[in-house]
């Protein structure tokens, strides 16, 4: 049973605050060996097709999935989840072993696609520790280094598209 969402948010705040001090490294779809993907498990027909595009760029993807529900998509070695009825409290916070399996994930850049009230994940993704990470812009906080601002929630198709858009087109120096 999950109580309320006020706990979560409040560590997510006070991450998010935290997270300008750490070490911003920018860094291309090129140049990226190791791309891991943040998604929830009701989506996972949606994100498996950015997996693959991803993966015929020849790019080792990791993904973490949240399952809220039963049944879990069936993954592989590749994919982490992250289980709402085992490894969150009553808190929506994710156990210390979570997040130490989590933090151990290498990656070049981190590529939050989940919705904007999954704070279980938002709060996996501020402990991680990813030079370089892009999302969606969230009203209230910005968390990420690189953040897609769109009008409504638009399908994860078309976000990916722009994601890999600005990370082709941008290029650092």
């Amino acid at each position: 049973m999950r109580l309320t969402n006020y706990f979560i948010k409040k560590k997510v705040q006070s991450l998010a605050s935290e997270a300008a001090s750490r070490k911003h490294e920018f860094c291309t779809l090129e140049d990226a060996g190791h791309i891991l993907i943040l998604y929830q498990a009701n989506d996972h027909e949606l994100v498996k097709p950015c997996l693959d595009v991803l993966r015929k760029k020849n790019k080792k993807v990791q993904a973490c999935v949240y399952v809220s529900g039963d049944p879990a998509p069936e993954t592989d070695a590749s994919y982490t989840p992250v289980h709402a009825k085992k490894d969150v409290n009553t808190w929506l916070v994710p156990s210390d072993a979570v997040v130490e399996r989590f933090r151990t994930i290498k990656a070049d850049i981190l590529i939050d696609l989940t919705r904007p009230d999954c704070y279980p994940m938002q709060y996996l993704m501020l402990q991680h520790p990813c030079g370089f990470k892009v999302g969606v812009k969230h009203a209230d906080i910005d968390l990420y280094d690189l953040s897609i601002s769109v009008t409504e929630r638009e399908d994860i198709k078309h976000l990916f598209e722009h994601i890999l858009f600005y990370l082709q087109a941008i290029r650092s120096k």
